[in-house]
C-alpha cells in the first residue's frame, strides 16, 4: 500500500479530528458507499436485499464523488448488498480512482473471478468469514467455500490486503479457531464483530437462548489470542470495549453524556445517494441526499443513539475518542 495514500488518508483524519474536539462543523474524512441492496446471498443476521430501492446511475454516481471529495472525504468504503452484481462495478471504482480516494471494497468475493484483473485499484479488500465451512453456510446459505479462500490468496498475492470479518453469533470459539487459522494460512487477517440485533437492516432479533456471559467469554478468549500474537486486526480498546459491554442482545443506546462522532468524522450512504450518520440509524434518522442538500449545512450532529457495538462504527469512534492507540493500531494494520 502506497504510503502516499496512508498519508493522504492521515492529513484528513487529522482535520475531522479536530474538528470534532474543537465543535466545528462536521467534516467526515471517510463514507461508506452501498452501491445497491442486492445480493446474491442470504444472511440470517442481514435484511438489506430485502429492502428495495432505486440505484445511482454513473453519472449521479459521479456527482456524488464530487460532494464527498468536496466535503474533505478521503477514505470510500464500496459495499452492497454485495457491490459486484453491479455489471457497472469497474466503472464505479474508476470514478472513486478519478477522485482520488482510498478505496476499500467490501465484498463476499463468490463473483470476485468475473473481475479479478480489473480490481487492482482497490487499495484494501473486506470479505466475511463465519467460521467453519458449516457454520459460514448456517449463516450466510450454500456456496462454494474454496471460492472465496481461492480469491483472499490471488487478492494477498497481488500485494493487497485483505480483511476477514468474522461475525460472533454464539460462544463458537472452534470457529474462532478456524478463522484465525484461515486467516495465517491466505495471509489475511480477522476483524470480529458481535451480531447486532437492533437496526432496520438486521435479518433477525436477538435470540433468547443467548447468554451474555458465554458470549463475553469468547471475546475474552478472541483478546487472549490477540495478545499471543493472532492475526487480528480489531484493536485492543475495541476488544475491550466489547467485553465490557452490559447486554450482548442491546446493540446501542441513548446517552445524552456521551457524544458519537458518526456524521461528524464518517457518514453513511445508501444506493439512492441519501446519507445517514451511520448504516445502524438508517429507518431512525431522516436521511439528507447529497445530490440536493449539503450535508454540513443540514446536519445537526445529533444521532439516536450515542454508544454501541457495531464493529467498524466503534472503531471509528474509538479513533476521535483515543485517538493516539487506536490510531496507531490502525497505522500497523495499513502498513
Amino acid at each position: 500500500m502506497k504510503l502516499s495514500k496512508i498519508l493522504e488518508v492521515g492529513t484528513s483524519y487529522a482535520q475531522s479530528l479536530y474538528s470534532f474536539h474543537t465543535d466545528g462543523q462536521p467534516r467526515p474524512f471517510s463514507a461508506s458507499f452501498a452501491v445497491t441492496n442486492k445480493c446474491n446471498l442470504k444472511c440470517v443476521y442481514c435484511d438489506l436485499p430485502n429492502i428495495k430501492t432505486q440505484e445511482l446511475s454513473l453519472e449521479e454516481i459521479e456527482t456524488l464523488f464530487q460532494v464527498l471529495k468536496k466535503m474533505g472525504v478521503k477514505r470510500l468504503g464500496i459495499f452492497g448488498g454485495e457491490p459486484l452484481v453491479r455489471k457497472d462495478i469497474c466503472a464505479i471504482l474508476e470514478l472513486a480512482k478519478k477522485y482520488e480516494f482510498f478505496i476499500s471494497l467490501n465484498s463476499n468475493l463468490l463473483l470476485y473471478d468475473r473481475y479479478r484483473d480489473n480490481l487492482d485499484i482497490v487499495d484494501y479488500f473486506f470479505t466475511s468469514i463465519d467460521g467453519t465451512p458449516e457454520k459460514h453456510q448456517k449463516n450466510r446459505g450454500k456456496q462454494k467455500f474454496e471460492i472465496i479462500t481461492n480469491a483472499i490468496e490471488d487478492i494477498v498475492s497481488r500485494g493487497k490486503k485483505v480483511t476477514i470479518i468474522c461475525v460472533i453469533t454464539d460462544s463458537d470459539k472452534e470457529s474462532v479457531d478456524y478463522v484465525i487459522d484461515l486467516a495465517k494460512k491466505t495471509g489475511a487477517d480477522v476483524h470480529f464483530q458481535q451480531e447486532n440485533y437492533d437496526s432496520y437492516c438486521a435479518g433477525r432479533v436477538a435470540p433468547d437462548e443467548l447468554e451474555n456471559e458465554k458470549i463475553r467469554d469468547t471475546w475474552r478468549y478472541i483478546l487472549s489470542l490477540k495478545k499471543k500474537g493472532a492475526p487480528i486486526t480489531s484493536s485492543y480498546n475495541y476488544l475491550k470495549f466489547i467485553i465490557g459491554w452490559h447486554n450482548y442482545k442491546q446493540s446501542s443506546y441513548y446517552d445524552e453524556n456521551i457524544k458519537c462522532m458518526a456524521g461528524s468524522g464518517f457518514i453513511s450512504i445508501d444506493p439512492t445517494g441519501t446519507a445517514y450518520p451511520c448504516i445502524f440509524v438508517q429507518g431512525k434518522f431522516e436521511g439528507v441526499n447529497l445530490l440536493k442538500e449539503d450535508w454540513q449545512k443540514v446536519f445537526n450532529k445529533k444521532t439516536p443513539c450515542t454508544t454501541c457495538i457495531v464493529g467498524p462504527l466503534l472503531e471509528y469512534n474509538l479513533l476521535f475518542k483515543k485517538p493516539i492507540r487506536s490510531s496507531i493500531e490502525a497505522l500497523k494494520k495499513a502498513l
